[in-house]
């Protein structure tokens, strides 16, 4: 029982409470064993506290410099004996050993008050508490008490008298010593035994507050018990004579031994012990009801509130005497402000907070509200008070120029992760400020954030929404300073958030779990510096990677949605050659890298694949380090085995590119030899034949030059069996040759026949080279290459002027290495040329990188090439000065179209502009000297008026327009005359446009709708090509006149007559045609112009298709015109070079094709024409014609799927009407489609899946229910079970259906995601039952839902944890987010369902969805769901996966008994003598602010802050 203390005890220091609240506590001195043991006597004051009183100036010497003093009642100082551990009720911060109470107090274990430690790592632990102020240990409840007490051993005082004693020589007689280990009681008021026990052990026993010895009374023959009487041997010896009526008459054996010798006797003597035990622990028992209560808060002056908080600050000044007058005022900021400015100890700030907390919580409940309000208003209060902390601290944080910050700081952050640690704050909005403030910290005050978190870094990695949210911020800032161009300022930085990376990876790798995050910051942490374990580094990168794949990528993994996955992927490659990221993206889709391969042989080779460049792409590919480990050759001749090619098209793209592999080593020869010599060889002619077998006819294609000696003689030796001539090869080798040296004008030997024979054009001898084998066109581009232009650059590498190659040889030799397609071969020619100092022939060799973008952009060359030009462009500018214009014309047409090098882009242009505007009288001048003598007088005359012009840096619009004006002019005069003055007009034009663009624009926009209605005019593409070469008409302009709406695409113009109403055929024409140099266009004008019209197929594919369209309707409409006009689709060149435009165009944007084509015309003879043209695209051998529903599904793969979008959005926009009837009409035409798709689907053809979503959002969310609705009927369940029979059936039904539901998903046709269906919790739950059953009677059926069931529903729901996906804005929604959460438990009960089976990675599949589930769900659902799983389960991921940690508080389960008022029965009881009253449990409640030490100055029995009822606390009397 707590009493006051008496007079003579010291003033008791402050306790510790049984929480822990009080974080620390002031040194104590140390004392003997029994000091610490036994009470102080309540009689006279102990003589050991003046004794020690010396010592304690070295131990106590405290913050303030005072001395602590201890001192309380009889029953805490005795609970201070037994050394037991507290357990803790709380979190908090473990940064010191605990330390046993029974330990002895020493100097050396007493911190010093003044070394206050660093905040250091004081994460919160859910476990024993420690303090960084004291190194005792918090007391939970009262011990028992020490039955024997040891006394410890004291040094004898030294007894020298100053004059020596005769030694006493005399025999003594024998005296018995009482031992030293003797027990020792109190004695009570007792006197004293008096026995032989020397003096010494006497007046120690004195002086230890009069101290007996435990029933040791050594015989001397003068003890009262040894005086025998009568009395004495009747009765026995007794301390204090009994009362009469209590003395025995007799012996006590007659009456009990017959009880006792009783079979029963045992039992009796049992009751009787109990009875008399339960007597003794009723005896003193403490029953009152609690009588505690806060400290009340009074008014005080300023001063005296100044007094007091002084004196708070002083550990030496009791708490029960500060409780008496708690100021009124400090609260909130203030509170946590005077604590700092005051420096007052941790553990009594915390005990100030909670006093000032108590009676503001109190507060609420005094105001006689309803519960509701008094809960809101505590939750308010705690959550301002929360505010109050944040801002404390982080006020404190940011005062960095104060010169006591670092202790401020530290004092600031100690003080608020006790408060955090108490539970004194709220942990929800505390954890979302520590995250945010990480989340919104610049780069500078990062360290210190980073220290600031790290102390609750276990307890935010424990909740997903705050441990998800930290591990984005951490990779963030890493992300950040990764690609900081300082990087290596912020090493250090960097290196410590490497280090927490690794960290976290290891300890939290489910906080990774998140896929939008991960792939945005994964290659900063895959590209981070070796370490020391690099090696599980990777594994961790690696498996976190999978599971946040799994999550985004399409899960239907079927063979065919695979394969359809890596055709999507090749086309991206295609469409946008720089993009590094999509190769490997490709090999990770499936681990089986064989069915990747053979996808890629089927893209390279199919038709419906134009160009050359996906040769280059699929070798590249295959010669990838992810390819390594295939055995390519092997792959492909099973390619060539099993695929039997038909077209001799394909049987040239499989030549092309076994030859590229061949060259580069990747393709192995003698496997090939030694495969066909396995098979028997060749032996039919025919098999050689260009018409032979593709896989037989390879060995004549391979390039003869790369093989050695013997494999050449094998070759010949296989050729010969099947009577092919290897001599007429090589003879036919060497005239092609001697041709090509010819051509190039280049000396041929003596006895060469074609000495005197006359040289074959240029254009005959490539078409000849055009129809040869691939192994003439090898050798001949290795001839050119490593001998022509090669030995050139061998026999001038001495001198440092490079390769001086005429302009005409290079235009030439770079003709026939396009003709072969050896692009390998040009890039070589290309590198040897960028040391010319020739500006003409670097411009001609950037040219060929522009034009053949794609191919070099395979090959990877491109930037390596771009920037060895732009190198070179700097040291010729430096050289040359303005000569170097044509190559910086070329450079800055290239760089717009190159990635990452925007700068230089807009500087070459800056530079080519200010070149132009350069004057006339300059060298290198766009206007020679000799060019103005060419022109008559007219001509003459503008030259000089434009090089008079070019001296000022502006023109008016006046006489812009005069001159362009005249200009155009002179060039409608020379048009279609083939002259070349022509071409000098658009050079003025040129010149001109320099001195006001967007004038100049508005001109040449102006003339070009003139143009257009011109009746009478020569052909287009005899007057506009010049311009659009030399840059004076750009092609947005030039689309400007083509139709853009649907008004102008869907109507004909019949007053359009004569010429104007071809125009849209002319240009289309002009944009597809091959030009040769002419008067008007030399051939770079040429080549620059097929670099326009490559650039046009592909970036200008929206402007195209309404251009497309017109001329389909202008080609319509030619039979309405009364004068019959040469239409330009008429030349059957013109129908195949627009059949291949088209194809590209479908190919880089189907959904504008479809759109623009699948547009309502009422013009019959006009949709006829574009269906004939779209089913040549889908079968080009077919004659045209409308395909049906069931036609366009069956020809649908993953190569036409493209085409079929196409053609199916065409079908449907057929049969579109407005009415009655054309609604019907369309009704029946869609169910036609829903019946067809779902035959489709039953005959597993599943690749139309892929044109889905370019549908209309009506039929593709129509058919997304449809395939659900299946899908989910399909899924087993314990009321309907299914037969074994059946069940490889639907399993295969739901894969094919889930795949149809993946492509409307992941397609972004209409609303991106729907809220998850009830339905579809309802199959969850059903498979949740199947795996919690344990009859034996589903035992096959758990198989089966394990093995496919559980897959296949769970690839359904990453559908919408996707990224891909969008947001879903649940509370907008009907059914709000309650249908979410049912999932997400019944998920959760999965998960631990699913651990019985380790064996399965079905169970972190589950768990990773849950995760990218919960992350949009809302507050509301998410606390239904935590008490939804809150009394079901422990498990610490349910835990996280909800982010709800449980109170520590609610593990005691503390409950007193509770005597009822009394009642009626309870009266009877009492009247009938029964003394037990029936007592009721009710639960305690744990109120945490009001767990005090200390809480008023009043001591009574029972005013602790736990109620001592709970502990069945006794009295100690």
């Amino acid at each position: 029982m707590t009493s006051r203390p008496p007079m003579a005890v010291s003033q008791r220091q402050p306790q510790r409470t049984l929480s822990g609240s009080g974080l620390s506590q002031s040194p104590t001195h140390q004392r003997t064993l029994s000091q610490q043991y036994l009470p102080q006597s309540p009689i006279r004051k102990s003589d050991t506290l003046s004794e020690q009183t010396p010592d304690l100036g070295d131990v106590a010497q405290g913050r303030f410099n005072t001395l602590p003093r201890r001192g309380g009642s009889r029953l805490k100082l005795e609970l201070a004996n037994d050394g037991i551990e507290h357990p803790g009720f709380s979190e908090s911060p473990q940064n010191l050993d605990a330390l046993s109470a029974s330990k002895a107090f020493t100097p050396s274990r007493v911190m010093s008050m003044n070394d206050v430690s660093d905040a250091g790592d004081m994460t919160p632990h859910t476990s024993r508490c420690q303090t960084a102020d004291e190194d005792s240990a918090p007391l939970p409840m009262p011990p028992r008490r020490a039955r024997f007490v040891v006394p410890a051993k004291r040094p004898e005082p030294s007894n020298n008298p100053a004059t020596p004693l005769k030694k006493d020589t005399r025999p003594k007689p024998f005296s018995l010593e009482t031992p030293s280990i003797a027990p020792r009681y109190p004695n009570m008021g007792k006197a004293e035994p008096i026995g032989t026990a020397k003096k010494k052990d006497i007046s120690r026993a004195r002086a230890d507050v009069g101290l007996g010895f435990a029933d040791f009374y050594p015989w001397n023959g003068g003890h009262a018990e040894d005086q025998f009487s009568d009395s004495i041997i009747k009765h026995g010896y007794f301390d204090k004579t009994p009362a009469q009526s209590t003395q025995e008459a007799s012996s006590a054996k007659a009456p009990l031994f017959p009880a006792l010798k009783h079979k029963s006797g045992l039992h009796t003597l049992s009751t009787i012990f109990t009875g008399i035990m339960n007597s003794r622990r009723h005896s003193g028992q403490i029953t009152s009801a609690s009588t505690f209560k806060p400290p009340p808060r009074v008014t005080l002056t300023d001063t005296k509130r100044e007094i007091w908080l002084k004196d708070l600050a002083n550990p030496a000044i009791s708490l029960r005497r500060l409780s008496r007058t708690i100021p009124h005022g400090i609260r909130g900021k203030i509170l946590l402000d005077q604590c700092l400015n005051k420096n007052v100890p941790t553990d009594r700030a915390v005990w100030l907070a909670k006093c000032v907390g108590a009676n503001e919580i109190r507060a609420f409940k005094r105001k006689g509200v309803n519960g509701t309000f008094v809960m809101g208003g505590e939750a308010k209060w705690i959550r301002d008070w929360t505010v109050f902390v944040e801002q404390f601290v982080e006020a404190v944080v940011n005062a960095f120029s104060e010169n006591d910050w670092k202790s401020k700081v530290t004092y600031a952050i100690r003080l608020a992760t006790h408060l955090y640690a108490e539970h004194l704050l709220d942990r929800d909005h505390y954890m979302d400020w520590l995250v945010s403030g990480l989340e919104n910290s610049n780069q500078a005050r990062l360290p210190m954030w980073l220290l600031i978190v790290q102390i609750y870094w276990k307890d935010l990695l424990k909740l997903r929404r705050h441990g998800r949210r930290l591990i984005s911020a951490i990779l963030s800032h890493h992300s950040a300073i990764y690609s900081h161009p300082d990087r290596d300022i912020l090493l250090s930085l960097s290196t410590r958030l490497q280090s927490l990376v690794e960290s976290l990876l290891l300890t939290s790798p489910e906080n990774f779990i998140n896929p939008g995050t991960w792939f945005k910051f994964r290659d900063s942490l895959a590209a981070a510096p070796e370490s020391a374990n690099s090696e599980s580094r990777s594994k961790l990168l690696k498996s976190i990677d999978l599971r946040n794949d799994y999550l985004t990528s399409s899960n239907a993994k079927s063979q065919p949605a695979l394969r359809s996955i890596v055709v999507q992927l090749l086309d991206s490659i295609h469409r946008t050659p720089l993009d590094d990221t999509i190769p490997k993206r490709l090999w990770k889709t499936s681990e089986n890298r064989l069915s990747v391969i053979r996808t890629i042989l089927e893209w390279c080779t199919s038709l419906y694949r134009p160009g050359i460049a996906k040769v280059y792409v699929a070798a590249t590919l295959l010669r990838s380090p992810e390819a390594s480990d295939i055995d390519i050759t092997r792959a492909i001749l099973d390619f060539l085995d099993a695929d039997a090619l038909q077209e001799n098209a394909r049987k040239q793209l499989v030549y092309h590119f076994v030859s590229e592999l061949a060259r580069s080593g990747h393709f192995s020869v003698p496997q090939y030899m030694q495969w066909l010599i396995a098979r028997g060889g060749i032996f039919d002619p025919t098999e050689t034949h260009p018409d032979g077998p593709c896989v037989t006819r390879l060995l004549v294609e391979i390039p003869v030059y790369s093989l050695n000696d013997s494999m050449k003689n094998l070759r010949a030796t296989l050729l010969r069996r099947a009577a092919f001539s290897v001599e007429y090869e090589s003879n036919d080798v060497a005239m092609a040759i001697s041709h090509v040296k010819k051509t190039l004008s280049i000396p041929l030997d003596p006895d060469d026949p074609l000495l005197h024979k006359r040289p074959m054009s240029l254009k005959k001898l490539s078409k000849l080279i055009r129809l040869s084998s691939r192994s003439l066109k090898t050798t001949i581009s290795s001839w050119l290459s490593d001998g022509f232009i090669g030995g050139i650059a061998q026999n001038l590498q001495s001198g440092k002027g490079g390769v001086e190659l005429p302009k005409a040889t290079f235009e030439a030799v770079r003709a026939l290495l396009e003709t072969t397609e050896e692009y390998a071969m040009l890039e070589n020619v290309l590198k040897l040329t960028v040391s010319s100092s020739s500006p003409e022939l670097l411009a001609c060799c950037v040219d060929t990188v522009n034009l053949h973008l794609p191919v070099f952009a395979a090959r990877g060359a491109v930037k390596s090439l771009f920037e060895a030009f732009y190198e070179r462009l700097k040291t010729i500018m430096q050289e040359q000065g303005l000569g170097a214009r044509p190559l910086l014309a070329s450079l800055a047409d290239l760089a717009p179209r190159l990635n990452g090098f925007e700068d230089v882009a807009a500087q070459l242009q800056t530079d080519l502009i200010r070149i132009d505007r350069s004057s006339a009288a300059d060298a290198s001048s766009p206007l020679s000297d000799n060019m103005a003598t060419q022109l008559q007088d007219a001509e003459t005359e503008l030259s000089e008026q434009i090089e008079k012009l070019a001296s000022y840096t502006s023109a008016d619009k006046p006489t812009m327009e005069r001159l362009f004006h005249a200009i155009i002019k002179k060039l409608q005069n020379y048009w279609g005359k083939a002259d070349e003055r022509q071409r000098l007009c658009c050079i003025l034009l040129t010149r001109l446009r320099v001195f006001d663009i967007q004038h100049f624009n508005t001109l040449m926009r102006g003339w070009v709708q003139h143009i257009r209605k011109l009746t009478k005019r020569p052909p287009i593409y005899q007057l506009l090509p010049p311009l659009i070469s030399s840059g004076c008409l750009s092609l947005s302009m030039l689309f400007a006149t083509a139709p853009r709406s649907q008004l102008q695409a869907t109507q004909f113009q019949p007053s359009a007559v004569g010429s104007a109403s071809i125009y849209m055929q002319e240009i289309l024409q002009m944009l597809m045609m091959p030009f040769s140099p002419s008067p008007a266009m030399t051939s770079e004008d040429c080549y620059r112009f097929n670099i326009i019209q490559d650039h046009a197929r592909r970036e200008y594919a929206k402007e195209i298709m309404p251009l497309i369209r017109g001329a389909l309707a202008e080609y319509s409409a030619s039979c309405h015109q009364q004068v019959p006009i040469h239409q330009p689709l008429d030349k059957e060149e013109t129908k195949t070079q627009l059949l291949e435009l088209l194809r590209r165009l479908v190919l880089v944007d189907p959904n504008a094709a479809s759109q623009t084509l699948s547009l309502k015309s009422p013009d019959p003879k006009l949709a006829a024409l574009i269906e004939t043209w779209t089913t040549k695209l889908l079968v080009p051998d077919d004659g045209g014609g409308q395909k049906s529903f069931e036609q366009v599904l069956e020809l649908a793969n993953e190569f036409t799927l493209p085409f079929c979008q196409v053609k199916l959005s065409l079908i449907l926009a057929t049969d579109d009407s407005s009415g009655s009837e054309g609604s019907e009409r369309l009704q029946s035409q869609f169910e036609v489609l829903s019946k067809a798709i779902d035959n489709a689907i039953d005959a597993n053809n599943i690749m139309w899946t892929g044109m889905l979503p370019s549908l209309s959002s009506d039929i593709t969310q129509h058919m997304r229910h449809r395939a659900e609705s299946r899908f989910l009927d399909l899924i087993p369940s314990l009321k309907n079970p299914p037969g074994d029979a059946v069940f490889d059936k639907d399993i295969y039904m739901a894969e094919n259906l889930l795949t149809v539901i993946d492509s409307i998903f992941r397609g972004g046709s209409g609303p991106n995601v729907s809220p998850l269906s009830s339905a579809l919790v309802d199959k969850l739950a059903d498979l949740w039952d199947i795996m919690g059953s344990k009859s034996n009677e589903y035992a096959s059926l758990k198989t089966v839902v394990l093995s496919h069931w559980l897959p296949l529903i769970l690839s359904y729901l990453t559908l919408y944890t996707s990224p891909s996906a969008g947001p879903i804005d649940i509370s907008k929604l009907s059914g709000g987010g309650e249908v979410r959460a049912r999932a997400l438990v019944i998920l959760a009960g999965l998960v631990q369902e699913l651990d019985n089976y380790p064996s399965s990675n079905l169970g972190q599949k589950a768990f990773d969805v849950a995760l990218a589930l919960v992350d949009g769900l809302p507050e509301d659902a998410r606390l239904q769901c935590v008490r939804a799983v809150r009394d079901a389960t422990a498990d610490p991921r349910v835990r996280y996966l909800f982010s709800y940690a449980p109170n520590p508080a609610e593990a005691f389960m503390l409950s007193h008994r509770d005597k009822p008022p009394p009642g009626i029965q309870e009266r009877r009881a009492l009247a009938l003598g029964m003394t037990m009253i029936p007592e009721k449990l009710t639960p305690f409640v744990f109120r945490r602010w009001e767990i005090l030490n200390e809480p008023t100055p009043n001591v009574g029995e029972n005013d602790t802050s736990l109620s001592l009822t709970l502990f069945d606390a006794r009295k100690v009397k």
